[in-house]
């Protein structure tokens, strides 16, 4: 029951990346909420949960732009394994907690990315990349994830609230 949950809120969150936040560029980035869900829910869930799901978030990120399939699934998955590790040593009723953890992310994330598609043949100037766009990226994730956190954090124990009741109920 909740990996369908799971997988409706990876296709609500493309929706809403490829619709809504593609008309609100901020510092001449767009936000990468499939990075800040994957953050939110490795929090909360651990590094296993982490890796799946950004494994699933990465690869519906990569089939939906259709260029270096797969690429996503396999930065977001170690991102997700990465946080989900910390998560277990971190405090996460604190806000910082959540800002930190998405700019690292947001950083990992773009750097793994980097370094796959220069093996894979395209030129990406570092220090253009990260002037240009993972500096406002991760500033960008960071003020989102503080706006939708507690909201995924209540939906993360709907979820789990509604698997436990269908596990007792049969």
């Amino acid at each position: 029951m909740n990996i369908l949950i799971h997988v409706a809120i990876v296709l609500v969150t493309l929706l809403l990346q490829s619709t809504v936040l593609s008309a609100l560029p901020l510092w001449g980035v767009y936000p990468d909420l499939i990075l800040v869900v994957v953050v939110a829910f490795s929090l909360f869930n651990g590094p296993v949960f982490g890796a799946r799901f950004g494994f699933v978030g990465g690869l519906g990120l990569d089939l939906m732009i259709g260029e270096m399939v797969g690429l996503n699934a396999v930065t977001k998955m170690l991102v997700g394994a990465v946080i989900g590790a910390m998560a277990e040593k971190l405090y996460k009723e604190n806000y910082l907690v959540p800002f930190l953890s998405v700019v690292a992310a947001t950083l990992l994330d773009q750097l793994l990315y980097w370094l796959g598609a220069t093996a894979f043949g395209m030129v990406i100037p570092w220090s253009y990349a990260f002037h240009r766009v993972v500096g406002p990226l991760s500033l960008y994730n960071g003020v989102l994830i503080l706006i939708v956190y507690v909201r995924l954090h209540y939906l993360n124990r709907r979820i789990l609230y509604w698997d436990e009741l269908a596990k007792r109920s049969g």
